[in-house]
């Protein structure tokens, strides 16, 4: 903070101060990583006698090793923070190979400054070691005692992932703040760069390499070329308010009027997509897909990649750009796949998670329960109409998420995994229903446009492991509210990528942004397929019966259904190559 003194500066004082406590979490798991090692010899060496001059030399050189190279990071991390906006992680080495930028980078770099902080920061560090610590004497370990001090050592796992809870530590937890520059200084870059070369050693981008990059473009522009068409009419004004319902794992195979009867009922209500597929298969895939249209990659997660998904492009940032007030709501745990980071990044004005919520709306494991999300969504929207600023709502549901913990007596029976699901869904849908309800009794819902979707398909019910089939991915949209002019089921396949870019067309915003994609035209005629990716493969889909599947480790076809043109491989294959060559890049 000190060495970016000048907009810190600028921040309040009480607010900047909060980000020593919340920053604490990442640096004592990181203080408690370094300490594992020695906690864990040190027992062992007492046990065998080993000279305590011995010890304390070597603790000295360990310690010595660490203060050093930390002051290394801090110092490193300082002067990079000037230039690339987040704290120091493996994005260092991928310019290792470029020794001549490296040298000219450094020089460039105000040394005067940076030097007599590293060499200050190593010498306190080491006479401090050396006055308060190093003097302590060790005394010769009980055999006795010897589980105990391991038990002891091994206990550091828990600082280590910041407590007992489910979601170990990510860098959400140190994010608190709407201003970005704090949520940043709260982070441990010694952690982030522990973290990054741990869990994120990039993709290998020949992996999925198929063409020269001219022709990869080429196929892409294809794949995504539309006819020439104005953006539909289907609003009532360009500034309508809009409500995102993101519904976990929706899958259409529970769109019935016996597990999501109400939600069944409403499809005659506003424009039904029945040919809509999710671009992955997980939650943060889901997220990122549905509100910056990027498409899920193969292998990896952008959105738990703070450092990649910060230069996505946002649909909430252009509808704050035109003056949209914002919120995303999720009864969870907003670490869960860095969601807090990414959803900061989005720009929403506020961002509510499982703390927001009183204990008593809470389930036994993830968090509070849908009824109350929604009512929590109801009564936000009810204080913000006072403001003549249209609103933006994201809320993510919760409750049929695994292990489907409803606070209802189930309505299908069975106690199988598949009754469970299919009674979760129709709890939420209850709780949905009833938002829809109330929302049609006020005067904002003749101006406000309700996009129900799901974050992923799912594989129950009908199979108990993942197939990869479409039936897996596909997923219904349904677009509600007084705000929709016009009534009408969509056959025509789109995927959660088009949504952003619609919304964006829609508004005359800027749809351009979001490049992996296009905006949907419901006048468009031209045959499309929804591309979307899993585990060690892709798939291209035009509906459930036709259809291919990519097994990027076999670098084959694994399956092929229906009237199979080989163009769409092409273009899968470009798609996916030039995906992953931006998100190696961001």
């Amino acid at each position: 903070m000190i060495y970016h003194i000048k907009p810190v500066a600028k921040l309040p004082v009480s607010e900047t101060l909060l980000a020593f406590i919340y920053g604490l979490t990442l640096d004592i798991s990181f203080a408690s990583y370094i300490t594992i090692l020695p906690a864990a010899l040190l027992p062992v060496l007492l046990l065998f006698n080993i000279s305590e001059k011995k010890i304390r030399s070597g603790l000295l050189i360990y310690s010595t090793v660490w203060i050093i190279l930390l002051a290394f990071i801090y110092t490193l991390d300082a002067e990079l923070f000037s230039f690339w906006g987040f704290r120091l992680d493996n994005t260092l080495f991928r310019y290792t190979g470029t020794t001549g930028e490296m040298i000219g980078s450094a020089m460039s770099s105000p040394l005067v400054i940076l030097l007599p902080f590293y060499f200050i920061a190593s010498y306190v560090g080491y006479k401090s070691y050396k006055k308060f610590l190093y003097p302590y004497t060790f005394s010769k370990l009980k055999i006795w005692m010897l589980p105990l001090m391991l038990l002891l050592a091994a206990a550091l796992v828990i600082p280590i992932r910041g407590g007992l809870q489910q979601i170990p530590n990510n860098e959400s937890v140190a994010y608190y703040s709407t201003n970005n520059l704090l949520n940043q200084a709260a982070l441990n870059p010694a952690w982030t760069l522990a973290r990054s070369v741990i869990e994120q050693n990039g993709p290998d981008l020949s992996r999925y390499h198929f063409f020269e990059s001219a022709e990869a473009e080429k196929q892409l522009a294809a794949m995504l070329r539309q006819q020439e068409l104005e953006a539909d009419t289907i609003l009532t004004n360009s500034r309508p308010n809009i409500i995102i319902i993101v519904w976990e794992s929706l899958t259409a195979k529970v769109l019935n009027d016996t597990v999501t009867p109400r939600l069944h009922a409403l499809l005659t209500e506003g424009i039904y997509f029945s040919n809509f597929y999710a671009s992955g298969d997980r939650s943060d895939k889901g997220l990122a897909a549905i509100l910056s249209a990027y498409p899920a990659q193969p292998d990896f997660s952008i959105m738990t990649e703070p450092g990649k998904s910060r230069k996505l492009p946002f649909i909430t940032q252009q509808l704050k750009a035109a003056g949209y007030q914002s919120t995303y709501l999720y009864g969870g745990e907003l670490e869960f796949a860095n969601m807090r980071s990414y959803m900061n990044y989005n720009g929403f004005d506020q961002v509510l998670g499982k703390s927001d919520f009183p204990k008593e709306t809470w389930g036994a494991k993830w968090g509070a329960h849908d009824e109350a999300t929604f009512a929590r969504l109801f009564s936000e929207i009810e204080t913000n109409t006072e403001t003549a600023a249209p609103f933006f709502y994201t809320l993510f549901t919760l409750s049929s998420h695994e292990p489907y913990d409803v606070p209802v007596k189930p309505v299908i029976t069975g106690s199988s995994k598949t009754a469970q699901f299919k009674n979760a869904h129709h709890y939420t849908d209850s709780c949905f229903f009833d938002f829809i309800q109330k929302a049609k009794k006020q005067t904002w819902w003749n101006n406000t446009w309700i996009i129900v979707v799901a974050d992923h398909g799912h594989v129950l019910p009908g199979s108990e492991y993942a197939t990869h089939n479409p039936s897996e991915f596909k997923i219904p949209m349904l677009w509600l509210g007084g705000a929709i002019k016009t009534h009408k089921t969509i056959t025509k396949t789109y995927s959660q990528i088009n949504l952003a870019p619609t919304i964006a067309s829609y508004l005359k915003l800027n749809p351009e942004a979001f490049t992996f994609s296009a905006p949907i035209y419901l006048q468009d005629t031209t045959k499309r397929m929804a591309w979307y990716s899993y585990n060690d493969g892709f798939a291209m889909v035009q509906n459930n019966d036709t259809y291919f599947k990519y097994n990027l480790n076999s670098q084959k076809l694994e399956t092929k259904k229906g009237l199979f043109d080989s163009k769409f491989l092409t273009q899968g294959q470009a798609f996916l190559q030039i995906l992953m060559e931006d998100f190696y890049n961001k």
